[in-house]
């Protein structure tokens, strides 16, 4: 249920693979990052206080870029402990940073360590409310233990992002668990009419709790 980790680039999960586990570690968009301030255009630029502000900030940005990169590279060779500290100092540079949280809630998930990964994938959908890759994972874990919070954040993924076929697919799972005939047979059909790969992908076994 686990493949490999390999880096991510975008978005919200909605290929037929990733109805599994979306363990995939995130590399930083660089285009994303570019700092009021900092172009080459002609004009008055500022105050030199002003200039060295913007040149700290960019050098700021270029070391969470390479850390970030570094640490997926470190992930990709299995080398966990190694890959966790460069998360961490990320998060020294930029506290708020939802990759460096949502990375670290993945190698604590790759190690079996939910509770770790759980709180990890919190942060980083504090950081960015819409960031459905932390709530998928997040859901994911909770499948079993907390399956009305795993239904919420399915439905919160899929209202940010309407044709997330594998969030649907994922709710029928939980609504299978719930004993919800009736709605599992909805969310799986909604799934499949996004993605008809999905129609081969069963129903994990399990025990299911009364509705």
């Amino acid at each position: 249920m686990c493949p490999g980790p390999t880096i991510r680039r975008r978005g919200i999960q909605g290929r037929a693979h990733q109805h599994r586990l979306a363990l995939v570690f995130t590399a930083l968009i660089i285009s994303g990052l570019a700092l009021t301030g900092c172009g080459s255009g002609s004009g008055n630029r500022g105050s030199s206080a002003q200039t060295s502000s913007s040149a700290s900030a960019q050098a700021s940005a270029n070391s969470v870029t390479a850390l970030i990169n570094t640490g997926i590279a470190q992930a990709n060779a299995r080398q966990y402990p190694q890959a966790e500290t460069t998360f961490r100092d990320v998060l020294v540079l930029s506290p708020r940073n939802k990759f460096a949280w949502y990375n670290l809630g993945l190698l604590a998930q790759v190690q079996n360590r939910p509770s770790a990964a759980i709180a990890d994938y919190t942060e980083a959908v504090g950081t960015d409310p819409n960031y459905t890759p932390a709530m998928y994972n997040k859901a994911i874990l909770l499948e079993g233990t907390n399956p009305h919070s795993a239904l919420a954040l399915y439905e919160r993924i899929t209202s940010i992002n309407p044709k997330a076929a594998t969030a649907f697919l994922r709710e029928s799972f939980v609504y299978t668990r719930l004993g919800d005939k009736v709605q599992a047979a909805q969310a799986r059909a909604r799934a499949v009419a996004l993605d008809s790969r999905l129609k081969t992908i069963t129903t994990p076994a399990q025990t299911t709790t009364s509705k």
